[in-house]
């Protein structure tokens, strides 16, 4: 059994990385725990180790029970780049967040094993983690020449490559691709315009990033209600981002680029103490230590992974938490024939596990388990296609990352 299971994981985590778990509940007698109404209220909050020992369940027993049924379903990881014969034609790709690999990857895995014994044609597939990527697959992404080239389904993550204009103008507006999702839309994204107007980009689901504070830290200062609060000097040396001294998270920095402008970028690099992946700052928030951020910008399903709840304050600006796509690009001669697969990827079942694994769907058929009058926030169809996001993120990159270098030197 994974190293990750252990009686502190709360119970909504189990069953977003690890599915098949579900029914080792129903042997012992846990099935209200893993419904749909305690997965969204209880399960969020609910270690393991607590839901058992309530219930007079020895855990030992349990876990033991778990990982003999995790044996019984593997193999379920799906195969990464490396492990795809070069030779081989690449049907589906995916290039997911760190939080959504593993499911992912697990449900696509068991889909198209059932897909091909029922005797359809053989499907060569991918799964990576998004960050393995962003240097790698994304450069190769804008040196396509040839349709043919890319994967028939092609799942990503964040504003990448396939939003380039040179890729957009290539393939995106010459109508080689087509959203297959629902038309009708989840009560969570109202009134967000998330759905391509132009029917060409299918939103799977959405990884929010929201604010995270360490009210030691805070101190006195008020905590920030909307993201420009984040401009304030009151803020200086005390944010944390997704980064590093080369490369700063543009799903952040876009949107405040959008509204305010190059001095927004100056403002807001003097405010920052450090760039971390989030699995760093789910060990720092709270830990009040001397040399920790005051405020960390992470995704929501960091946010669930820190260790001192108590000492930290997760925030949902009012204007709402910032959108990082997830998005998935089929290519429409393909689509027929590949529609059964298509509409399991855009469909009610992996949309529960998007959910259940703190990734909002547009599904209508989802269960978002965001906190009441939690508002999302996009960045804009319009912004997308009438700007090209490399040169945003070069002028971006231009004025922030130099600020940041000087202000940590």
């Amino acid at each position: 059994m994974p190293d990750k299971i252990h009686p502190e994981m709360r119970i909504a985590e189990l069953v977003a990385a690890h599915p098949e778990s579900l029914s080792v509940f129903t042997t012992y007698g846990l099935e209200s725990l893993v419904g749909e109404e305690a997965l969204r209220l209880l399960a969020p909050f609910l270690t393991l180790g607590t839901a058992l020992r309530t219930r007079g369940i020895p855990i030992d027993n349990f876990l033991r029970s778990l990982q003999q049924h995790l044996n019984e379903c593997a193999p379920m990881e799906a195969p990464g780049l490396h492990e795809v014969d070069k030779d081989s034609r690449l049907s589906l790709l995916g290039l997911l967040p760190c939080g959504l690999k593993v499911p992912f990857g697990k449900a696509v895995t068991s889909f198209l094993e059932k897909y091909q014994a029922e005797g359809n044609p053989p499907i060569t597939y991918a799964v990576e983690g998004n960050v393995n990527q962003e240097l790698s697959y994304y450069k190769f992404v804008d040196q396509v020449e040839s349709l043919d080239e890319l994967p028939d389904i092609i799942v990503s993550s964040d504003f990448n490559a396939f939003f380039y204009r040179r890729f957009r103008q290539r393939f995106i507006d010459q109508g080689y691709f087509v959203d297959v999702a629902p038309p009708q839309l989840n009560p969570s994204f109202n009134g967000t315009g998330i759905l391509d107007p132009l029917g060409q980009f299918t939103m799977l689901n959405v990884n929010p990033l929201i604010i995270v504070a360490d009210l030691a830290r805070v101190g006195n200062r008020p905590l920030p209600r909307r993201w420009a609060d984040l401009l304030d000097p009151i803020w200086h040396h005390s944010i944390t981002l997704r980064g590093d001294r080369q490369f700063f998270c543009h799903a952040v920095l876009l949107p405040f680029f959008k509204e305010h402008g190059p001095a927004a970028m100056t403002a807001l690099a003097r405010n920052v103490l450090r760039g971390q992946h989030p699995a760093q700052m789910v060990k720092e928030a709270g830990a009040d230590r001397p040399d920790g951020a005051a405020l960390y910008v992470m995704p929501d399903f960091f946010a669930h992974k820190i260790a001192r709840p108590e000492r930290v304050r997760i925030i949902w600006p009012e204007d709402g938490g910032l959108i990082s796509p997830v998005t998935m690009l089929v290519k429409k001669h393909r689509a027929a024939e590949l529609k059964a697969i298509t509409d399991f990827l855009a469909g009610p079942e992996l949309a529960g596990i998007f959910a259940g694994a703190w990734f909002p769907s547009p599904h209508p058929g989802a269960t978002n388990a965001l906190p009441p009058q939690a508002r999302l926030k996009w960045l804009g169809w319009d912004y997308l296609r009438s700007n090209d996001l490399a040169e945003q993120n070069a002028a971006i990159d231009e004025i922030f990352l130099p600020v940041v270098r000087a202000e940590s030197s």
